[in-house]
């Protein structure tokens, strides 16, 4: 167990967000949220009952004044946020969220009016907007706006429900980040924070490997009722919320903000899911590979050899940024400064939020990377991944501040790409046919988790979602049940998962803090491979291509911007061309597989 928790040399590789504050109580943060608030209260008094009736030059000179006031009032929220993931148990950020949340409900009350009035912009007054230049930048804007029209409330109603949002989803999702972070799991007499209890399911060992997946059960058996309730409540809240908006489905919201529609979601769903053969056929190579009777949970990420590769800090920085150097300059300095200017924050600590993420403010503030490296050769593919959203970001700073972020459905593309970079160069510089073999197999099941895993994830959702509208609350036992049913489908008779697995749904942060965003990794990810198989042909002409679709940021809706590379998203045989990538990548697997050496 003392591999876990060997030095890394990340261990002092903190993230600065003096840039942002100087601490929980810098004074310029109440100066902040006050003069946001009067922001509010000004341009409520300007604007109210205005927006859908202004001449062009007045509704750009309004939208301008906005993005100044949208990008001063994101600063405290991102900043307390980043603050608390760095330490979950720490009261006063903790505090400080709470707060600044509380804040940013009261001064969104005001603002209610904005999106209600922008929705009902008339098609006549559209086209008069469209036509003059500087309102015209604002164009995606508005008819994101106008779509919402048949599921908005009324202004009080809507206003109520800002002023009680602080007490709603968010706060259930700290309470539950809260309770995962202090999750600790005992391998062995070593205690263990989750993430680094997770590593050692990728350990060669099947013994270590089982141990730890048993600890980590009992683990997450110690307070799951409590999840459990607390996962009820977000899906009754989402209920009642999609009753009220009118939504047809618990999914419904969450296409139409990733700008995409029910019947092409249901598309992506019914192609993956028709394709879990192909993830059945890999884990039958790997059980032969493995030389074991049955696979179980603990198996999943098992390297097929004893060959395992660690890599300190340095390493994986130099692996990751020389790829991205490799593929395009410009890119490679845009990545290059998240290390020298102290915008990730990477070593395992207690209270730390897990998992990785990368935080984008606004256009004119860089993002920011979290991380929980653990020395393993994964951790730079999830370095090489965060550090994609980041290009991404700091490519779309050139957009307004509404159009900055893209939406779900293409913000996995930058980073799968990224990971398909440094992949290749790992791959390009291995010898060992073994390793090469090991290697492969690690990356056929990182796609498998991101496109199989989450679409899975997806249909567990559809489920839980349906049954808690019609059957009312569900136990923590039935949330198990379901979760096995559903996860089941995608190994089918390869591997199974035992009983102690049922319980491995209540740390999926992703199901509560934003419901129905899964199927947006199988999106990204089918589509990142489809783009990135357009670069292996194409070579460098193809480069600056993918910067300027990459720096569109959120400005174009998906399948209008993937036309731009070639490519259509709304032909259904889009996604069994990246299946059959997949497909093609499991088939090299039993190729290698057929040289490789079983064990005795």
């Amino acid at each position: 167990m003392a591999q876990a928790l060997k030095s890394t040399g990340a261990e002092t590789v903190r993230w600065n967000l003096s840039d942002l504050f100087a601490s929980p109580d810098d004074p310029k943060i109440e100066a902040t949220l006050a003069r946001e608030m009067q922001r509010a209260k000004d341009f409520e008094a300007r604007y109210k009952g205005k927006v859908a009736t202004l001449e062009p030059k007045a509704f750009a000179a309004m939208m301008r004044e906005l993005e100044d006031y949208e990008k001063a009032a994101a600063k405290p929220e991102v900043y307390a946020y980043m603050l608390h993931s760095g330490d979950t148990q720490d009261h006063a950020a903790g505090r400080l969220l709470a707060r600044v949340r509380e804040a940013g409900a009261e001064r969104s009350s005001h603002m209610v009016f904005f999106y209600l009035e922008l929705a009902q912009i008339s098609d006549e007054q559209a086209a008069k907007l469209f036509a003059d230049p500087d309102a015209a930048a604002y164009r995606h804007t508005i008819e994101e706006a106008r779509k919402y029209r048949p599921h908005q409330l009324s202004e009080p109603e809507e206003r109520v429900l800002t002023d009680f949002s602080p007490v709603g989803n968010p706060s259930w999702v700290r309470l539950f980040e809260e309770l995962c972070a202090r999750i600790r799991v005992n391998v062995d007499g070593s205690d263990l924070a989750l993430d680094q209890a997770l590593t050692l399911l990728r350990e060669p060992d099947r013994n270590v490997r089982r141990k730890a997946s048993g600890a980590v059960t009992q683990a997450l058996r110690g307070d799951v009722r409590t999840r459990g309730y607390i996962f009820n409540v977000i899906l009754q809240e989402k209920a009642i919320d999609d009753r009220l908006r009118h939504f047809p489905t618990w999914i419904s919201s969450r296409n139409l903000a990733n700008e995409t529609s029910d019947e092409a979601v249901q598309a992506l769903v019914d192609a993956v899911t028709g394709r879990y053969d192909v993830c059945i056929r890999y884990y039958r190579v790997k059980r032969k590979l493995l030389n074991v009777g049955e696979l179980h949970e603990w198996d999943r990420y098992a390297p097929v050899s004893d060959t395992t590769r660690d890599l300190s800090w340095e390493a994986a920085k130099e692996l990751v940024l020389g790829s991205y150097n490799r593929f395009s300059k410009k890119a490679g300095a845009l990545v290059e400064d998240f290390f020298k200017q102290s915008w990730i924050d990477a070593p395992v600590v207690p209270g730390k939020a897990g998992g990785a993420y990368c935080m984008g403010v606004t256009p004119d503030h860089h993002p920011y990377v979290m991380l929980n490296f653990t020395g393993k050769l994964r951790d730079a593919l999830v370095l090489a991944h965060e550090l994609g959203h980041g290009l991404h970001d700091r490519l779309a700073a050139r957009q307004n501040v509404f159009d900055y972020h893209p939406p779900l459905t293409l913000a996995e593309t930058a980073s799968v790409f990224g990971e398909a970079l440094t992949f290749d160069r790992i791959m390009a510089e291995e010898k060992d046919p073994t390793v090469k073999l090991a290697l492969l197999c690690g990356q056929v099941e990182d796609a498998f988790a991101t496109v199989f895993r989450q679409v899975a994830f997806n249909r567990y959702e559809d489920a839980i979602h349906t049954r808690r509208r019609t059957e009312g609350e569900l136990s923590a036992e039935q949330l198990g049940e379901i979760f096995q049913e559903q996860l089941q489908a995608m190994f089918g008779d390869a591997l199974t998962l035992t009983d102690e697995h049922k319980v491995w749904w209540s740390y999926v942060g992703h199901f509560l803090h934003t419901p129905g965003y899964v199927y947006a990794y199988a999106f990204g990810n089918l589509l990142a491979m489809s783009v990135y198989h357009r670069y292996l042909e194409r070579g460098p002409e193809f480069v600056d291509a993918y910067l300027d679709f990459l720096a569109a940021g959120g400005s174009t809706r998906p399948d209008e911007l993937v036309r731009r590379l070639d490519m259509d998203i709304t032909n259904p045989d889009f996604w069994d061309a990246g299946l059959k990538i997949l497909d093609g990548m499991v088939t090299e697997v039993e190729r290698l597989a057929e040289t490789h050496q079983v064990p005795g």
